[in-house]
């Protein structure tokens, strides 16, 4: 099997994120591996812009492309295996900020607290 993708980065993974119908692509392709026939026809779209989609999505590393070897004609796409790891990575940053933020807080919040029942 012949497998074309590109090393999937943060920003291509978001630009390519950033469109529904590719969203939607990508929650099909996590159900099962699907050919462009089927994903066009499950979020009604023409094959042309199916295609578009694809690429974008190809580009980003999101996805890549298998033909099978009977038929160089058919292909199959899925995501792709490592697809997520610099989205995951960032989301974690993102999660470890908001941690320490809401850590603070809450550590502010009971010794203004504390503060308020020593003076009563």
């Amino acid at each position: 099997m012949d497998q074309r993708s590109s090393k999937p980065d943060l920003d291509s993974a978001f630009n390519a994120l950033s469109d529904s119908s590719r969203r939607e692509m990508i929650r099909l392709l996590l159900q099962r591996p699907r050919r462009a026939g089927e994903l066009a026809q499950n979020i009604c779209m023409s094959p042309q812009a199916l295609s578009r989609h694809l690429r974008v999505l190809r580009k980003a590393g999101l996805v890549a492309e298998e033909s099978i070897e009977n038929d160089a004609r058919v292909r199959i796409y899925r995501v792709h295996a490592r697809a997520f790891q610099p989205v995951q990575q960032w989301l974690l940053q993102v999660e470890e900020l908001w941690r320490a933020q809401l850590l603070a807080f809450k550590s502010y919040a009971e010794n203004a607290q504390r503060d308020r029942k020593s003076k009563t």
